[in-house]
């Protein structure tokens, strides 16, 4: 028990309190709004993805799907186009509104619309390849033969920057327009209209100078790089494929399980501060990358395909043995107000309920439970015994549904996912055990 205490102590005193600032701060709001604005948008264009996957997903029925639905793929399949593969302008979009309307606290004269304007422009300055060679700066050439050609120019690599690849220069380039915007109003460097004039108006006009500082500002970073035969989106392309490789190791997957759980024992939303702000973007883009035919095996919703059965920690194999196998009337009747809920990963009632929060009986299959199950799917993903993830999938999906959408079709998913709660579920049979037993002879003792 004193391993224990020491245990919660630590993470209480030493882990949290720069976690929790770090959570707080105005940027990373902004973007953990960003991305859960964006989820929407990468699910439309997955149903679009996975009609296209249909003669994988029902075979039988394959001759029929090429002869009808599949003709219009050319018309359809432009919803993904512009929705995955376009996802980076969104974040810029929403990152800047998100983070413009915290400042809006402050300064009451920004606009929120306006600083998802300069958010998305500011971002755009980024595309366009530009090198400079003897002193004369000249636009990349791409000479690729089906390439989309504009004044001389393909532009094919240009466009694939509004795909996940660009996610992380959106989200850096609309910080940066917001925080010249910001400094501008509160500076008073703005443009004033007389009296009289539409505040709608007047807060355009107030975006001209900003504007046009975020234009001198991305000229002057793209031609500093562009000097050294490189720009934004290159230059971070060796940091962000380390960071991604870490996420994409067995290893790496492992410890980001264990720290969202390790925050959740301790009443923090582990999965707000570590999933939805850093991983989710390396999980989108790795998606994206898999569409275009990549092999990553941590994309898209692979948590909540294989890992979140329930929610954090796994726990719908604890709901269920709550239904099923607890004497304790507390358990019992937990699980049953949990059940449905947890059906669609929504597992608050248990976590606080139970509850498992500085709980030392279920702590420990709370945060084994997740680190087995990933193991699971991570190494069958790994030898190709089920296919990896093409599509999104809404985080509620039921268990097996969005194993079975995400991979296109794949039933070895449906097994794996059913496989993982299995396992869940004998994890934490023992720790339920001794904790209904301890609940149950209180019980008891209340009665007598």
């Amino acid at each position: 028990m004193r391993r224990m205490n020491a245990v919660f102590s630590f993470l209480e005193n030493k882990l949290m309190p720069p976690l929790n600032k770090l959570a707080n701060l105005r940027v990373i709001q902004a973007i953990m709004q960003a991305g859960v604005v964006t989820v929407p948008f990468t699910i439309v264009g997955s149903i679009f993805l996975i009609i296209n996957n249909l003669p994988q997903i029902i075979p039988p029925l394959a001759p029929f799907f090429e002869q009808t639905v599949l003709k219009l793929s050319p018309l359809y399949s432009v919803v993904t186009t512009m929705s995955i593969d376009s996802i980076a302008i969104f974040y810029a979009l929403a990152t800047a509104f998100y983070l413009t309307e915290s400042y809006r606290q402050e300064e009451k004269q920004m606009s929120s619309f306006v600083g998802s304007i300069l958010g998305l422009f500011a971002f755009l300055l980024t595309i366009v390849q530009v090198d400079i060679q003897n002193g004369e700066a000249q636009l990349l050439q791409n000479n690729a033969e089906d390439s989309i050609i504009y004044n001389g120019v393909a532009l094919d690599s240009w466009v694939t920057r509004f795909s996940g690849v660009g996610i992380f220069i959106a989200i850096l380039t609309s910080i940066l327009a917001v925080q010249i915007y910001h400094y501008c109003i509160k500076k008073n460097v703005t443009i004033h209209m007389p009296e009289g004039v539409p505040d709608g108006v007047s807060k355009a006009f107030a975006s001209l100078i900003p504007a046009i500082f975020i234009a001198f500002a991305m000229v002057i970073i793209n031609g500093v790089l562009a000097l050294f035969h490189t720009d934004l989106h290159a230059i971070l392309t060796e940091p962000f494929e380390f960071v991604k490789g870490l996420t994409g190791s067995w290893l790496g997957i492992v410890v980001i399980m264990l720290l969202i759980h390790l925050l959740w024992v301790v009443g923090v939303h582990g999965t707000a501060i570590i999933k939805n702000s850093f991983i989710n973007p390396i999980l989108l883009v790795a998606l994206t990358e898999n569409i275009n035919g990549a092999d990553n095996i941590f994309a898209g919703d692979f948590v909540n395909m294989y890992i979140f059965l329930g929610g954090a920690g796994s726990t719908l194999g604890l709901v269920l043995l709550m239904v099923f196998k607890a004497k304790s009337d507390q358990l019992k009747l937990l699980g049953r107000a949990a059940i449905l809920p947890g059906l669609f990963n929504i597992n608050e009632p248990v976590i606080f309920g139970a509850p498992i929060v500085y709980n030392p009986y279920l702590m420990i299959p709370f945060i084994l439970a997740p680190i087995v199950n990933v193991s699971v799917a991570y190494f069958a993903s790994s030898m190709d015994l089920v296919n990896k993830i093409i599509s999104g999938i809404p985080w509620i999906s039921p268990i097996g549904t969005g194993a079975f959408l995400g991979t296109g079709g794949d039933f070895r998913a449906v097994f794996i996912a059913i496989f993982n709660l299995v396992l869940s579920l004998l994890i934490y049979y023992p720790f339920f055990k001794m904790y209904d037993n301890k609940l149950y002879s209180q019980q008891k003792e209340d009665k007598e």
